[in-house]
């Protein structure tokens, strides 16, 4: 089969998702909803399976020692479990693929899996490519419970797509970019040591810095006096280890470097604050100070990254006269203030995602509430 009919229409006909927790759930959601007709196929364990055909996520559903027989037909096969899960698939996946079929992942780093892919594909049937994702939309809730259909709206969605050079791996990943923008996602593409370079610094090491600090001030039984900002700055302290475990492991010196250039920042505030005990002067901690705010105020605020505020609220509003009117109204009556109010992403002839803004997580859950009793479609951002 050639290439271009795996994606006939820029859409795949057939997906295969392997691991059906919340990103995998999501693409599954998001697949069925814009393109109904699409046929999704999950690969999971049977009590997970159960679940995904529930929510309406899938088709129908494979448990994992009948893979080969789940990705053998499919256009797209995404590889959505752990890291090191995923570099064991890809000698199962890669030789049951049909020509022409788009294989990618959704691991938060990139180099080991690209490489190892790589050499998979060397036994990869004719047209068949493969292509690495990693969407930044994740969060610490897990599970085929979690999964939203409108999570990729307006996210970053990072694509490491093979060499130039290779044809057929860039129509591959034309091919992907394309579904993954009907989906609603901001499709970038990075090389995977740049990407693992990158998210070393913005995500993993924040991870750890929450960890480190949660630990610090728990062990000192200060916790009961933690207000709002001290939540909102490790509120991804709660995230498993067994999901950071393989990030970390497979992304060991990158995330070794990042934490040696904060010790050495926080080695530098903690001098300046000697200086500023012994009345010395503050000219060097001002400056850190407003060097901090610059790039503060530099941070892009439209796409959604992996650290998010904790009161936001998303809600699909469809394309019809009053919704939006009514979505307001109820917030008032739930006694609410909205903060800020954001349109993500509009849907000619079907509705648009909006983005509210609350003071409080409280509040946040009790405008989910209200707006699911009038049958509006919304959740609680993690």
């Amino acid at each position: 089969m050639a290439m271009e009919s795996a994606f006939e229409g820029g859409w795949p006909r057939r997906v295969a998702i392997v691991g059906l927790g919340l990103i995998g759930g999501s693409l599954a959601l998001a697949a069925k909803r814009f393109r109904p007709e699409t046929s999704v196929i999950g690969v999971d364990f049977p009590e997970v399976l159960s679940r995904a055909l529930g929510r309406g996520a899938i088709d129908a559903g494979v448990p994992p020692e009948r893979l080969e027989a789940a990705v053998a037909e499919a256009d797209l096969v995404v590889l959505a479990t752990p890291i090191l899960t995923i570099l064991k698939l890809l000698d199962r996946v890669v030789p049951a693929l049909k020509p022409g079929a788009v294989v990618t992942d959704v691991g938060s780093t990139k180099l080991e899996i690209c490489r190892a892919a790589g050499a998979a594909m060397g036994g990869a049937p004719e047209g068949a490519v493969f292509v690495g994702g990693h969407p930044l939309a994740g969060s610490e809730a897990q599970g085929i419970e979690h999964a939203q259909p409108l999570l990729f709206e307006n996210a970053l969605y990072v694509l490491t797509p093979p060499q130039p050079d290779a044809p057929r791996g860039r129509e591959g990943a034309a091919a992907l970019r394309g579904f993954l923008e009907s989906l609603g996602a901001l499709v970038v593409e990075l090389e995977p040591e740049r990407h693992d370079q990158i998210v070393a610094y913005t995500s993993h090491l924040p991870q750890l810095l929450a960890v480190a600090l949660v630990n610090v001030v728990g062990a000192r039984g200060h916790l009961d006096w933690a207000a709002g900002g001290f939540r909102d700055l490790t509120r991804v302290a709660a995230s498993p280890f067994g999901l950071w475990r393989d990030i970390l492991s497979t992304n060991a010196p990158r995330v070794r470097a990042a934490l040696e250039a904060l010790i050495d920042e926080l080695q530098a505030l903690k001098g300046q604050l000697e200086a500023l005990e012994e009345r010395e002067g503050t000219n060097e901690l001002r400056r850190a100070f407003e060097r901090a705010a610059r790039f503060r105020k530099a941070l892009p605020v439209r796409p959604k990254g992996l650290l998010r505020p904790c009161a936001e609220v998303a809600v699909w509003v469809p394309d019809r006269p009053g919704a939006l009117a009514e979505i307001t109204a109820a917030v008032a009556r739930a006694g609410v203030n909205i903060k800020d109010i954001e349109l993500l992403k509009v849907r000619e002839g079907l509705g648009g995602t909006f983005r509210l803004g609350f003071e409080t997580p409280q509040d946040a859950q009790r405008v989910v509430e209200a707006l699911q009793r009038l049958g509006y479609e919304s959740w609680v951002l993690p």
